[in-house]
């Protein structure tokens, strides 16, 4: 933290961190202080010392707290990052830039208050920060945000009091907008009056979505394929039939664009909307409405299943049109089907990209399987961006209604079902990152660490995963290192996520010290930030 003295004696800049020790001079006697924090408004922290001989429990002098160093082109590059500024063009975002204040918060500090008056945006630049707000008395977590998010745009649009408090968890960079310059920079840039516009818009689809939700339990499973022949239907049945025989909830298939896919090949009366399978699950085949738009009979279409089934699963075939955006904003989870070859990986990555930008990561989660369904794909490297690798299994039958009422399912494809209705209750991802090195760049055995993560992990989210890593990382003093590590993962109910997250991160500060790293890092939702 950066600072200058603000007392009597003469000014001068020291760097220190809250809670840390460190040496002064106060004329010919070393004074040792602890960084830490007053108040808000101008953000002051006390020194307090600790002479050779008897503890001192007085203010010796009092440090004023500065902006961290940032340059221009930082703040340009955190402001392009945003949704709200990134389609500025350079120049307007340079001119944003000029009007930006930096400012840096303590963990635990509050950054807004419930109630106080709306007067400036705040763009998150570096950290984690809990959204909470008080009502009748009790507390409670509506979101956490990250690098990129802003918050205080509605309340400056309405003219209105703060409706939450926002409060760092972990050591945070903020950019500071005023009111006036952000109304200013409205005016007159349309792209991001636009922009604003989407933002608010998906605030309140997901406020109306909450609000259906609270009445309606159904839950969608989406399905999204990069290329043919790639076994969707096949798992998308499997999933359906699982769902309806194992959790005992009414569950319906269907296809789009082409719903008759499906039942090709099979004698299906003209005109059923409906096949009943007998291992207890629907096939639906909605009819008419043509003379509606397209996006109206999907909306439609939606809220009619919702009304009926408990469980949707739904595959669609095709691009991410407006169609499909429909289906993704009401997705519970996304399962994303790709072959094993080199483009087939470079297509599920595009497509894991295009889903995350019209999903909120942590309402819906996103499941993606390599599937190896030819012989020739059986020896390809897997990829790490999958979360299931499928093998080629040249025993499993094709999706044929009538005669697969008791198929017995391969090990391995039971195992991808598996794991994908566990994700669908736990939609938000986190993880934490565990170097091999101390100090730096001194090698050293770091699974116990790795462990008693795992172990610490599991006990708060129901289960965890390990991988190994390489990384890279800038250190202050030795430069760029490379070395493995190891991310311990766990998939989380928003819930779980809201209630353990203070003690991911006051674990991960306990790992840090016992580790004697500069930083350590933590994974939310698929956001990096460092502790």
């Amino acid at each position: 933290m950066w600072g200058k003295i603000a007392s009597p004696w003469p000014k001068k800049k020291e760097r220190g961190t809250k809670g840390e020790n460190c040496w002064f001079s106060h004329g010919k006697r070393p004074v040792q202080g602890e960084v830490g924090r007053m108040g808000e408004g101008p953000r002051f922290a006390e020194k307090y010392c600790t002479f050779s001989r008897f503890f001192c429990p007085r203010v010796l002098f009092v440090f004023e707290i500065l902006p961290p160093p940032m340059d221009q082109q930082d703040i340009i590059r955190s402001l392009s990052q945003s949704d709200l500024f990134g389609r500025l063009s350079e120049e307007e975002l340079r001119q944003v830039a000029k009007r930006i204040k930096v400012r840096q918060f303590f963990p635990d500090e509050v950054i807004v208050w419930q109630g106080q008056p709306s007067t400036a945006l705040f763009l998150v630049q570096q950290g984690i920060v809990a959204v909470k707000r008080i009502l009748r008395d009790r507390e409670s977590i509506l979101a956490y945000l990250m690098a990129g998010n802003t918050f205080g745009e509605v309340g400056i649009l309405e003219n209105q009091p703060r409706s939450a408090s926002v409060v760092a968890l972990t050591e945070v960079d903020v950019l500071v907008l005023q009111r006036d310059d952000f109304v200013d920079m409205l005016q007159r840039h349309a792209s991001m009056a636009i922009e604003l516009a989407r933002i608010l818009g998906r605030y309140l689809i997901r406020a109306n979505r909450r609000l259906s939700q609270e009445s309606n339990d159904a839950r969608l499973i989406l399905l999204l394929s990069t290329a043919g022949n790639l076994g969707a239907t096949s798992l998308g049945t499997l999933l359906a039939e699982q769902l309806s025989m194992l959790r005992g909830k009414s569950t319906v298939y269907l296809e789009h664009p082409d719903p008759w896919r499906a039942l090709n090949g099979f004698q299906v009366p003209k005109g059923l909307t409906v096949y009943h399978h007998g291992n207890g699950f629907d096939i639906l085949l909605p009819q008419g409405d043509n003379y509606l738009p397209p996006v109206t009979r999907a909306t439609l279409l939606l809220e009619k299943i919702q009304d009926t089934y408990d469980n949707i699963v739904m595959k669609v075939d095709g691009e991410i049109d407006e169609v499909a955006e429909t289906f993704l904003e009401h997705a519970n989870q996304v399962i994303i089907m790709a072959p094993a070859t080199r483009k087939g990986v470079r297509d599920l990555e595009f497509m894991q990209r295009e889903v995350r930008k019209r999903i909120r990561t942590d309402e819906t989660g996103v499941f993606s399987v390599i599937n190896r369904s030819k012989e020739a794909h059986q020896e390809l490297p897997g990829s790490e961006i999958a979360d299931a690798d499928l093998p080629y299994l040249p025993d499993f039958p094709a999706f044929v209604l009538p005669q697969r009422p008791n198929a017995e399912v391969p090990a391995p494809l039971q195992e991808v079902l598996d794991r994908c209705l566990e994700r669908l209750e736990r939609t938000n991802s986190i993880g934490i990152f565990i170097p091999t090195t101390t100090k730096g760049n001194r090698k050293t055995n770091t699974e116990p660490i790795r462990d008693k993560a795992m172990a610490f992990m599991a006990e708060r989210f129901g289960g965890a995963t390990c991988k190994s890593a390489e990384g890279v990382w800038h250190s202050e003093e030795l430069g760029l290192i490379d070395e493995a590590i190891y991310i311990v993962q766990s998939y989380s109910t928003r819930e779980a996520l809201n209630h353990y997250l203070d003690e991911v991160i006051l674990f991960i500060k306990n790992l840090k010290r016992e580790l004697d790293q500069e930083a350590m890092a933590l994974e939310v939702n698929n956001k990096l930030t460092l502790i």
